[in-house]
């Protein structure tokens, strides 16, 4: 599986737009969140699922609530855009949250700084941002590659991040999750 990863975007839809391209071929998107008028724009210009959450400068509805759990592509991944679990202030929370809603991945935004760290057994992704990165000059997004382990024990993850204009930006994260054991 091949997703891409966006968030805090910002009404920055050109970038939006160019990293989705670059990025193909894809399975899915993924926003973790700050603007879901972004994410209604680009539904209407892909065919590819997104799965996406309300970040502080959304309101949360049914359609994007403050946190979702995904079971579709393999790991469990706890999507969030992090600002409630106060993500700033650092990532134990989101760790907790995300170990509590039996997730192997946490996704989240907020601090627009691109991330892939592993934490407690939790891969911790944030793509950075689209609109306004910290941290560095180049507007990021990252791509989450998923494939099943030999045997089917787990999954190989890549992590990589990316420039809107398609170039990497650093080295590549490559962890082995093994076969979550909670039921979904």
């Amino acid at each position: 599986m091949r997703l891409c990863v966006v968030s805090d975007t910002h009404r920055h839809r050109h970038e939006l737009l160019t990293a989705i391209k670059s990025a193909q071929p894809l399975d899915a998107i993924l926003h973790a969140g700050d603007e879901t008028s972004d994410v209604e724009w680009l539904a209407e210009r892909v065919d590819w699922p997104i799965y996406a959450v309300a970040g502080n400068w959304d309101r949360p509805t049914p359609a994007y609530p403050l946190e979702r759990v995904i079971t579709d592509f393999g790991p469990p991944m706890y999507l969030t855009h992090g600002h409630h679990l106060r993500v700033k202030e650092g990532l134990g929370g989101l760790v907790a949250r995300a170990q509590a809603c039996g997730a192997q991945v946490a996704v989240f935004g907020h601090t627009h700084i691109a991330l892939a760290a592993v934490q407690s057994g939790c891969l911790l992704l944030n793509p950075g941002s689209l609109s306004i990165p910290r941290g560095r000059r180049e507007r990021t997004f990252a791509l989450l590659e998923l494939e099943p382990s030999a045997g089917g024990h787990g999954y190989d993850v890549r992590v990589s991040h990316w420039t809107a204009a398609g170039d990497m930006t650093n080295a590549t994260l490559r962890v082995h999750l093994p076969a979550s054991t909670t039921s979904s």
